[in-house]
């Protein structure tokens, strides 16, 4: 495979990595949402929390990690508007992938000196959007200190605001999918979120996190959810 054959491979599979986590993100809010109907329609608001059926929520995020196989983690975070939440409660729902890949779960409310999800931008922007959205890079400081993209969408029922469903994928897997694909000697590309953020690089200088800022680069395709840039 020559170099630009492995060009158009890497952009097809990560084409496919995106996408496929964007739609499990999506899928899980769909089956919350209709998991969760008859009991917002039922439940007084200050009882909802406690009307939450684990079991099956469970069972909905533990599906979601099994049918993608590039996620690590994914949950349900639960923060309701204030009039359907008087009492300003939040719940996250999280299971993740360990070292040996086995689903293990987290179950909160958590105290908020360890985590207030509110105010986390995967969290906050998919709110405002009223749609799916693609965080990150970001150091994960809450799960595994790893950097980390979070692919959201928003729980919506009778068009009021519940909270949302996430997938994490971690960027090591991304890179793993990358170099996997390229040949000996590596071609050079810089890879980023559409913000221009950089997820992976085979150039040096171009470190993960970082803010791409270069002439020496024009991108070669660009994709809804991310950007490959080649040297100019």
């Amino acid at each position: 495979m020559n170099a630009s054959d492995s060009i158009h491979t890497v952009i097809a599979q990560l084409e496919h990595l995106f996408s496929q986590c964007s739609h499990s993100s999506q899928q899980l809010a769909q089956q919350l949402t209709q998991r969760l109907t008859p009991l917002v329609n039922a439940a007084d608001p200050s009882e909802l929390t406690t009307a939450f059926p684990k079991k099956a929520i469970e069972s909905l995020i533990n599906r979601a990690l099994a049918d993608n196989p590039f996620c690590s983690g994914a949950g349900f975070a639960y923060y309701a508007d204030a009039p359907l939440n008087p009492q300003a409660k939040w719940s996250l729902y999280w299971m993740y992938k360990d070292s040996n890949h086995e689903s293990t779960l987290e179950l909160t409310p958590l105290t908020q000196q360890h985590l207030d999800f509110r105010t986390f931008e995967w969290f906050l922007k998919t709110k405002s959007l009223k749609g799916p959205y693609f965080h990150g890079p970001y150091v994960d400081y809450i799960c595994n200190t790893s950097y980390t993209m979070t692919s959201a969408a928003p729980i919506f029922i009778q068009e009021c605001f519940y909270g949302i469903a996430a997938v994490d994928v971690l960027v090591s897997r991304i890179e793993d999918e990358i170099l996997t694909i390229l040949p000996q000697p590596r071609p050079k590309m810089v890879l980023t979120n559409t913000f221009g953020r950089v997820i992976f690089s085979t150039l040096t200088g171009y470190r993960v996190g970082d803010i791409l800022r270069s002439e020496a680069l024009a991108v070669i395709h660009q994709h809804p959810l991310f950007c490959l840039y080649l040297p100019a």
